[in-house]
């Protein structure tokens, strides 16, 4: 069996990670058309040199209906595999099922790796249908997939596949070629091209600062979701037409530098109903979620204000306490989410003695103490801050 060199990591790029083209707020978007070389009118013949296949590649013609299936001659030998993209086109590359298990890696033209996983690793039930958009007009890229099995020792079974031209894309859909975007009121209008093509959007994010992605859809069956630099899927809301709704709201908190969006229209629709989007930077969260950067309450404080400004939100604060005195919080929220607090010494560790998780009694052993409010957990379609108070009582010396 031959032996994977690249980091399997790398396999959470998938096939499925999206670019999204420039944001418009026009019902109609500007296709991502990649680099299109305009002659001019002086520059004498339009005419361009044809594109040179690389030797020991076979050329993928574009075909919605014909099948091809490979046998694995030499699994040592990777299958080589090239195409001419154009312009502001979508293309599939599905592997049918019943393929053998195989990794997949895509070139632009410059050697570039554009994307990278390995779907499948050994016979495959299902079809598996890779997304490509917003690839340079005319250039040829190259797509290398390799033998691998965790089931077998040699191939059992040929490599199958359908290349399509998914015709005009109004947005692409590789982490190469997500374009960039400020978060802002500007509204992102797409369509889903066909049932599960996707749309990426990059964008960079200020550490701590509250991000939300609010969007309405032609249907109620759509996914969402922010992505890591590194493509790893951060938060996601869905609704597969199970559920009233065809809007969508997700919030994180962001982790500073490159992030993404990921949309996916999936009704039936198609191209013929646009969604929606905007992405909007709320600003620093109310309260810091670490020992470090605690909200400071001087002694005395009664009582302290904040939001839940994402799923699975914290907030800790810092409060002055008298040692030897016992304390209580209590929190206060409005709307459906849960509160859970505890408290923690200088150096110990987070806990709670109330079965109510809304409350948390504590002694105080020094000058300071740690209060810490936790949200709940889930997935929300349309996701709305919610308000909380908490409450310090005093409780004085109690006798042992």
């Amino acid at each position: 069996m031959p032996i994977l060199k690249r980091s399997l990591s790398a396999f959470t790029l998938g096939a499925s990670l999206l670019a999204l083209g420039a944001c418009d707020s026009n019902d109609e978007p500007t296709p991502d058309a990649g680099t299109v070389v305009d002659a001019g009118t002086d520059a004498g013949s339009t005419e361009l040199p044809p594109p040179v296949i690389p030797e020991g590649h076979t050329l993928l013609t574009p075909s919605a209906t014909e099948v091809h299936s490979l046998p694995w001659e030499d699994v040592e030998t990777p299958r080589r595999f090239a195409f001419v993209a154009q312009a502001g086109h979508h293309y599939d590359l599905i592997v049918e099922a019943g393929s053998d298990g195989y990794v997949l890696e895509l070139r632009d033209e410059a050697g570039k790796s554009l994307d990278y996983g390995m779907p499948n690793r050994g016979v495959s039930y299902t079809p598996h249908a890779w997304h490509w958009s917003g690839l340079t007009g005319g250039a040829v890229h190259t797509v290398e997939v390799q033998w691998y099995s965790e089931s077998s020792e040699a191939p059992v079974a040929p490599f199958s596949y359908r290349f399509v031209d998914m015709g005009p894309d109004d947005h692409g859909d590789l982490l190469a070629r997500a374009t960039p975007y400020t978060p802002s009121e500007q509204v992102l209008v797409g369509h889903g091209e066909h049932w599960g093509e996707r749309d990426l959007l990059s964008f960079q994010t200020v550490a701590g600062n509250i991000y939300a992605l609010d969007c309405t859809y032609p249907t109620q069956s759509w996914y969402q979701a922010f992505l890591t630099s590194k493509g790893k899927l951060h938060l996601y809301s869905e609704n597969m037409g199970l559920e009233p709704g065809a809007r969508g709201r997700t919030t994180i908190k962001g982790l500073g530098g490159l992030a993404y969006v990921e949309i996916k229209d999936l009704g039936e629709a198609g191209a013929s109903h646009p969604y929606r989007c905007t992405l909007n930077d709320l600003g620093a969260e109310d309260h810091g979620d670490t020992l470090e950067t605690a909200t400071v309450l001087p002694e005395g404080t009664p009582s302290v204000a904040g939001k839940v400004e994402t799923l699975m939100d914290t907030d800790v604060f810092s409060l002055g306490v008298q040692p030897g005195h016992s304390y209580r919080a209590t929190c206060i929220i409005d709307g459906r989410m849960p509160c859970s607090l505890s408290a923690a010494a200088p150096g110990g560790s987070f806990s709670s003695d109330s079965s109510d998780s809304t409350k948390t009694t504590f002694k105080a052993s020094q000058g300071t103490h740690f209060v810490r409010m936790q949200s709940g957990s889930g997935v929300e379609q349309v996701w709305i801050a919610g308000n909380y108070t908490l409450q310090f009582e005093d409780l004085g010396v109690l006798a042992e």
